[in-house]
């Protein structure tokens, strides 16, 4: 990763967001870019003043950050109209990964028509939303799998965010007619279907083991049986990890499906700092 594009709205725990921005192009020696877009609909005059102060208030984040080594962000403070800037500017630069704060919006309902959720919709790029205080890099991450495009390339992004750190994937069973069949038959159908699962994504694992070297992380699979969002949730409870990150198809033109539901719910009430990736 070698391109990190950070968005700021400048609302309240954004120098979280700042931070954790800072500290990843660090340990990656990526370049870092951080933009602000104040609205291009104000009078001259406003936005002339909204933009000087938006840029004394990051210059004043960054410094006030200090991470390991100097890093030296490029500061854009533009007009515009939000997430199309960002993500015009993304492409722009060849961003591998844009950075932005935590809100909660406490339903998929208030979160649908936010940046955040724009950003996905309409973009390639892995998204990051940072909500945690910075304490050092990412060592935990897990990452709730099937066997999509999407969930992949979610497993991949996380293993290069946490070199020699540990990968944890947690795949949910379906249980078919739980109400009709037998236990014993139950356990079976439950058994095989972990079984197949359990191959196909070892090969998998086994490739980006081979691709990342001395940098790949310890990955550990989990499965449970039962419903996608208990068993997610019992799981951050259970490991307690500094990242989420998560596949999604962002399908355009859906807005009853914007995004997988897991994706949108984690997303809205984020319980921990969450990655959000798309397969390009």
């Amino acid at each position: 990763m070698k391109k990190i594009l950070m968005a700021t709205d400048l609302s309240a725990r954004s120098d979280r967001a700042v931070q954790r921005a800072l500290l990843l192009a660090n340990n990656h020696e990526a370049d870092l870019e951080i933009i602000h877009i104040v609205d291009d609909r104000l009078p001259d005059e406003i936005a002339s003043r909204q933009k000087e102060a938006a840029q004394r208030v990051i210059e004043q984040q960054v410094s006030s950050a200090s991470p390991e080594k100097s890093v030296s962000p490029n500061i854009m403070v533009v007009l515009g109209e939000g997430h199309s800037d960002i993500l015009r500017r993304a492409h722009e630069i060849g961003a591998e990964l844009i950075i932005v704060g935590i809100h909660r919006y406490d339903s998929r309902e208030l979160f649908r028509g936010t940046t955040v959720e724009r950003l996905l919709r309409f973009g390639n790029t892995p998204v990051l939303v940072v909500k945690n205080v910075v304490t050092g890099p990412y060592r935990r991450i897990l990452v709730p799998v099937d066997l999509s495009i999407h969930s992949r390339a979610a497993t991949a992004f996380a293993a290069s965010l946490a070199p020699r750190g540990e990968v944890h994937l947690i795949h949910a069973t379906h249980e078919p007619f739980k109400g009709f069949l037998g236990r014993d038959s139950l356990r079976e159908i439950v058994r095989s279907e972990q079984s197949e699962f359990s191959s196909l994504l070892e090969r998998d694992l086994a490739y980006l083991t081979k691709e990342l070297g001395d940098a790949a992380p310890h990955f550990e699979l989990s499965m449970k049986a039962g419903g996608v969002h208990n068993v997610v949730r019992d799981e951050v409870d259970r490991l307690k990890p500094d990242l989420i990150a998560i596949g999604t198809h962002g399908r355009v033109g859906l807005s009853h499906a914007i995004l997988g539901s897991v994706a949108e719910v984690l997303l809205a009430n984020a319980p921990v700092d969450i990655v959000a990736v798309k397969a390009r």
